[in-house]
């Protein structure tokens, strides 16, 4: 039975967790794609979770002015409240998602004192502008992710549970209205090393959708859209800033264009020559925030607070714990070996009696034998050997889990 590079580390991060338990998180830089390449006062997201409500200026120094969120990138938890907060410098500030997102405070205003607020419930990157001053940086984002640093976050979750991503039934704010071929389903293939989506599928009266139009993967996944050569020309770009661009509407059959997504979140997209028919779609990265084991097609690996693994994953995992068990079993199985051995009996065949020595011969006396030397067969020393052994093996499995995991660098070919 042939197993996949993913069921393989996920197979050895099963065996690594029945070995040692305990599991820690490492936050990352998340890929913006470029949004802060020309502001100013960006140099870093500031870790915020774990708090209840968070609090961003508006009118900052940056940006040669007062044209600056402060801070600019900001991570907090789900069902953190964001609160944007006029400094009233610099003119009449706003606050608007890029692209189709939740944020828009309406028009610029100036007063300083002004505040909007907007509570995140989705996991996911949330870039937004200063409409009036957006050519100058003045642009921000707020990054919605699980965990936290300290304390955990103030969704209850600890700071060493693992990260998640959008909920099981990611709220899409109406993006999916005018598609036909959506019926509310999210497709869930976090069990796949890759995903097609097929371009030019029938919907939106013609052979204007992408089929499936939502489905949910695994970060590190390699999604691949595939033209069907119905429908005309056709491409795959993001909506508003994001990673997915095919280039110029093509119409022939076969075609593919491929994007791995790294970070969690929900990606939509569109075809832009028939946008305004339907055709439309979105990406959900990571698993359900709820842990409650994914939508349609069964649970991830990665959700929830343990790891589940399937058949071959657990053959694979028993053999690995078999290997690392059987020297101990062996040295159990001598110990028990040596102490039921018989007693001793004498060269007739009886027993020995205990009361006292029989008489001794003395022996002729003959050249001295030369005695080869070796250890006493010492059960304890080994058991201890073999306990420090299957320790370090251990070890090397979590060390593995988390690189492949969390540092997205594959070990395995």
């Amino acid at each position: 039975m042939a197993l996949s590079r993913r069921q393989f580390v996920g197979a050895a991060a099963g065996t690594a967790a029945l070995a040692a338990t305990g599991t820690a998180t490492a936050q990352e830089e998340p890929d913006y794609g470029g949004w802060f390449d020309d502001v100013s006062n960006y140099d870093g997201t500031v870790d915020q979770r774990g708090q209840e409500t968070v609090t961003i200026s508006v009118g900052a120094q940056g940006n040669n002015g007062a044209f600056a969120f402060d801070p600019p990138a900001v991570m907090v938890n789900p069902g953190t409240e964001v609160v944007w907060e006029w400094t009233g410098e610099g003119g009449g500030h706003n606050v608007v998602s890029d692209g189709d997102g939740p944020l828009d405070s309406g028009g610029a205003v100036s007063e300083a004192g002004t505040t909007y607020s907007h509570t995140f419930e989705s996991e996911g990157i949330y870039k937004y502008v200063c409409t009036p001053h957006e050519a100058l940086g003045m642009k921000g984002a707020v990054v919605v992710r699980s965990g936290g640093g300290g304390g955990g976050g103030s969704d209850g979750s600890g700071g060493g549970s693992q990260q998640q991503g959008p909920p099981e039934n990611p709220d899409y704010g109406g993006w999916f209205d005018s598609v036909s071929n959506y019926d509310g389903t999210t497709v869930d293939r976090t069990d796949a090393d890759s995903v097609e989506i097929s371009v030019g599928a029938q919907g939106n009266n013609g052979a204007f959708a992408f089929d499936p139009p939502a489905v949910r993967v695994t970060p590190g996944t390699e999604v691949t859209w595939s033209w069907t050569g119905e429908g005309g020309g056709h491409n795959v770009v993001s909506d508003g800033d994001g990673p997915l661009d095919s280039g110029g509407a093509v119409s022939e059959a076969g075609t593919t264009y491929s994007h791995t997504f790294e970070e969690m979140g929900i990606y939509k997209y569109v075809c832009t020559p028939h946008e305004t028919l339907g055709m439309k779609g979105a990406v959900v990265v990571g698993g359900p925030l709820d842990g409650s084991g994914g939508g349609s097609g069964g649970g991830s690996g990665q959700e929830g607070g343990g790891i589940e693994l399937s058949g071959p994953q657990w053959l694979l995992s028993g053999s690995v714990l078999l290997a690392f068990f059987s020297p101990l079993l062996f040295a159990v199985a001598m110990r028990r070996r040596q102490n039921g051995r018989p007693p001793q009996t004498g060269g007739g065949g009886e027993l020995r009696r205990a009361t006292g020595p029989e008489p001794v011969e003395e022996a002729a006396e003959t050249e001295p034998a030369v005695e080869l030397g070796h250890d006493e067969y010492d059960p304890k020393g080994t058991a201890a050997l073999v306990a420090f052994y299957f320790v370090l093996i251990g070890l090397l499995w979590v060390f593995m889990y988390f690189v492949e995991f969390l540092g997205r660098v594959s070990i395995i070919g």
